[in-house]
């Protein structure tokens, strides 16, 4: 055991001088795959119709987004969602995902996105 008080003085300050990158990770693994779940639950949430066009081809077109689809595919995926104004928070959550697809960090622009949004929302946790 080293009885030298200056060995742990240097042991604490370099400590307190690194850069601390536990607390760097912990906050960015916050909202990992925020976006890829809000990505991933807009696509399901589609309505689709499979349309036969002359030729016999089949097209599918959108026919628009079911809210409560979303707000039930976000929940099970463990982000908090909105109690009211589904409609608001999925056209919200649109811009947002458009906006953070090309951001070097996808999960912590979608998050920014979402909580400057100015919707007035009670959130639920699952609990």
């Amino acid at each position: 055991m080293v009885k030298n008080p200056l060995f742990y003085l240097c042991i604490v300050l370099v400590s307190g001088c690194a850069d601390n990158d536990l607390a760097k990770q912990s906050e960015q693994t916050t909202n990992r795959g925020y976006f890829a779940d809000a990505n991933q639950c807009r696509v399901s949430s589609t309505n689709k119709q499979n349309m036969l066009v002359p030729g016999g081809t089949v097209v599918q077109i959108q026919l628009g987004y079911d809210p409560n689809a979303f707000i039930a595919c976000m929940a099970h995926a463990g982000w908090p969602v909105p109690r009211a104004n589904l409609t608001e928070y999925t056209e919200v959550s649109t811009k947002c995902l458009e906006e953070s697809r090309e951001a070097e960090n996808s999960d912590e622009a979608y998050a920014s996105c979402i909580k400057r949004s100015n919707l007035n929302i009670e959130i639920i946790n699952g609990e």
